[in-house]
């Protein structure tokens, strides 16, 4: 039998419950190794806490140094899920990127601003999903592990969260979630 390593709910749009118990089945039945959620934040997941009857490994949200996620980590870390950070450079948002602390920081570690924030995310506890095209970015992302951010470092960078994000969910757009049917085709 063919298993996913994960299955997640990109929206908490349509019947999601419905869909979440879909994701509890997969799990139980071995056809999938972890099972989360994407965008489930503030109502959405106090909503699916209180029904769910297994707990998601994983959470995938916008988490950058700008937008640390604090209050949703209370969640998260009492329920033992991880996060997972998507817009893990800010959306590629330069003044992030060129933060002062950042630039130190890399020229200390013989590293680039990206790799520093990348490695912030690991030493949070984050899975991290930087997206490239550029296959010397995609090395690079993948080149974090062979320094350590110290505790002051990290304290630093903690003073960046300044709760800018750069996406917002509307209802308008869950609606469009809500009204997308996947299609298949026999093959």
């Amino acid at each position: 039998m063919t298993e996913a390593d994960l299955l997640y709910i990109h929206q908490p749009a349509g019947n999601w419950m419905a869909g979440y118990r879909l994701l509890e089945k997969a799990y139980r039945e071995g056809k999938a190794r972890a099972i989360g959620i994407s965008n489930f934040e503030g109502e959405f997941i106090d909503k699916l806490q209180q029904k769910w009857e297994i707990v998601p490994q994983f959470i995938q949200v916008e988490a950058h140094p700008y937008f640390a996620q604090d209050e949703l980590r209370k969640t998260t870390d009492r329920y033992g899920i991880r996060l997972m950070s998507w817009y893990p450079l800010g959306h590629g948002d330069r003044s992030l990127i060129e933060e002062p602390v950042f630039r130190q920081l890399a020229e200390k570690y013989g590293k680039s601003s990206a790799q520093v924030i990348l490695r912030w995310h690991t030493q949070m506890g984050f899975a991290v999903i930087p997206g490239s095209r550029n296959v010397d970015h995609i090395r690079d992302n993948m080149n974090i592990l062979d320094f350590t951010l110290t505790e002051d470092e990290m304290a630093e960078i903690a003073k960046l969260n300044r709760g800018v994000r750069y996406y917002t969910r509307t209802e308008e757009a869950l609606a469009g979630f809500a009204a997308w049917q996947p299609t298949y085709e026999k093959a």
